[in-house]
């Protein structure tokens, strides 16, 4: 990672931290040592110590008494967790976003998409992470409904880890996730809340299913996950 240019300033560390995990520059598990990362970015040990506690409420970091902190790694029971959980509030945002959207938020949309192929065509697949989570981030902003944005952003970060995940254990992430964003703006823009509810859930399951076959037990997960939310898999 490169020095920070101002030394003190926590959201900078924070931000920095955030989209190395989201690279993959500081993997899954990886300890993460106040000293070293203070020295890396050039900041005293305080922004550090204050941004990873920041990154603990995010869902990115994990503290334990005695063994320090350390990147979270996602469980097959975290990945269930987060595909029912996201599935129920994405539904709800994209019905609700659907009688909202605007050309300006339709224009925010194709531009992230236009930014995503331009990435998957130069096999620059770094950002696709950060740009896919920005999408369904603009239409969460787009359903207007605060307490709705506010459980996304509990778990959106954690999402994030969900599909760096997935980006390395299948390769048609890279090949699919234009197309895939591509139709779902066109059927935001169609209006049709039902439609919309429905291809977000397809969205959503597709990639969850191909994140648990990566898994060992993956039937038993895919049960649990059945249980929890039955039209996640229905649609698929």
């Amino acid at each position: 990672m490169k020095p920070l240019r101002h030394a003190g300033l926590a959201d900078e560390v924070v931000n920095r931290l955030r989209e190395a995990i989201l690279d993959g520059e500081l993997a899954q598990g990886s300890k993460l040592s106040e000293n070293e990362l203070a020295t890396a970015l050039g900041v005293s040990r305080a922004p550090v110590r204050e941004g990873l506690i920041r990154l603990g409420q995010e869902g990115l970091v994990t503290s334990l008494r005695n063994r320090g902190a350390s990147v979270v790694k996602l469980s097959r029971q975290d990945t269930t967790e987060l595909a029912t959980l996201r599935a129920a509030i994405e539904e709800l945002a994209w019905s609700a976003a659907c009688t909202k959207v605007d050309s300006d938020a339709l224009n925010d949309l194709q531009m992230i998409v236009h930014e995503m192929r331009r990435l998957v065509e130069a096999k620059a697949h770094d950002r696709l992470v950060r740009l896919d989570i920005d999408f369904h981030d603009r239409v969460f902003q787009v359903a207007a409904h605060e307490r709705l944005y506010a459980a996304w952003t509990t778990i959106k970060w954690q999402a994030a880890l969900y599909l760096l995940n997935r980006r390395s254990v299948s390769a048609d992430y890279h090949e699919i996730v234009v197309d895939e964003h591509q139709e779902l703006i066109a059927i935001l823009a169609a209006g049709d809340p039902a439609r919309a509810a429905s291809a977000i859930n397809h969205h959503i399951a597709g990639g969850y299913l191909r994140l648990l076959a990566s898994y060992d037990e993956h039937d038993d997960v895919r049960r649990n996950i059945l249980v929890a939310r039955p039209n996640l898999i229905a649609t698929t």
